[in-house]
């Protein structure tokens, strides 16, 4: 079977709640350039999943794969499929607020689903790539480059797997022993992120005003306040009408005095600011691309800083 070339590390699904016709408009932080693209053709690297097939085979213990781009397929498979359902269920919420339809039922919200998005967004993205190509660089400080595997895919590969044992929608991978124990900080990393990202307070924004949300290829604005918080807030943009700010309960900036788990905010013309402030954090947080379904970006994005060593 011939492999997938191009691999996306953010879903074609997601995007597609930010297009006209399969289409965005796309900010470079790079290049400072506007230009449009297809969903098909963004936030992908080709290859990108691929791994030494028998190298995992050999630390695997409950399969075998035959082709390389395995990961790419049980990422779509066993997460990008189940996801597609949960974010298509805001699309009739959103042409509600467009057409200013008040009725104030929602379907409800899956929010082990959420979790699992982000999760995998956190350590699909090439962000990591800096973490996998520092392992590279230290598997092949110590042999000869030629003969070393890319050690950066292996780890990137191995980490993925590792997640999905994790998710509400788990699907299991049994390693042998020396790579659970080598691996045992990141799995428990993996645990605590799980747990506080489901037990954090979630506010879902109904976006009533003339500003749309937009995205990019974090496809979230993750933030970190306090020292020591692993995360304090994380912002996703579900749809141009829909988002879901997440604030960690351990921090201390959240208020105890809060008894629910959730609320709805509407957001009106008067919270424009609001949407604009948000907006502006989601360009901050991007590797290199924003995207948009209608060309809006944040006015100030020409200002923000391309972090050439997150994009290795």
């Amino acid at each position: 079977m011939k492999d997938n070339t191009n691999q996306h590390y953010v879903p074609q699904y997601y995007l597609k709640n930010f297009s006209v016709n399969n289409n965005l408009h796309i900010y470079d932080l790079k290049t400072k350039k506007f230009f449009k693209n297809s969903i098909r053709n963004t936030a992908y690297k080709k290859f990108f999943y691929n791994v030494e097939v028998n190298f995992f085979n050999n630390i695997l213990e409950n399969e075998k794969f035959e082709n390389e781009d395995f990961i790419d397929k049980i990422i779509n498979q066993n997460n990008e499929c189940i996801l597609a359902t949960f974010f298509d269920s805001f699309n009739p919420t959103r042409e509600r607020i467009i057409n200013k339809d008040e009725r104030t039922t929602i379907s409800v919200i899956d929010f082990h689903s959420l979790v699992d998005f982000i999760l995998v967004q956190i350590y699909r993205n090439p962000k990591l790539s800096l973490f996998f190509k520092y392992v590279d660089d230290l598997v092949k400080n110590n042999k000869s480059r030629k003969k070393t595997k890319e050690f950066d895919k292996i780890v990137r590969g191995i980490v993925i797997l590792l997640l999905f044992n994790e998710l509400h929608h788990s699907r299991e991978t049994i390693f042998k022993h020396d790579i659970i124990e080598k691996f045992q900080p990141i799995i428990n990393e993996i645990r605590l992120m799980k747990d506080l990202i489901t037990n954090s307070y979630k506010m879902v924004f109904w976006n009533k005003t003339s500003v749309d949300f937009i995205t990019s290829d974090c496809a979230m604005s993750l933030m970190r306040l306090e020292e020591n918080d692993l995360f304090t807030t994380v912002f996703v943009p579900i749809n141009t009408k829909i988002a879901v700010l997440l604030v960690n309960k351990n921090s201390k900036l959240f208020d105890n005095n809060i008894e629910k788990n959730s609320t709805i905010i509407h957001l009106e013309e008067k919270d424009i600011f609001q949407v604009k402030t948000y907006n502006l954090s989601i360009a901050e947080k991007a590797n290199r691309f924003v995207y948009s379904m209608n060309g809006d970006f944040p006015e100030r994005i020409s200002h923000i800083e391309f972090k050439p060593w997150w994009n290795l």
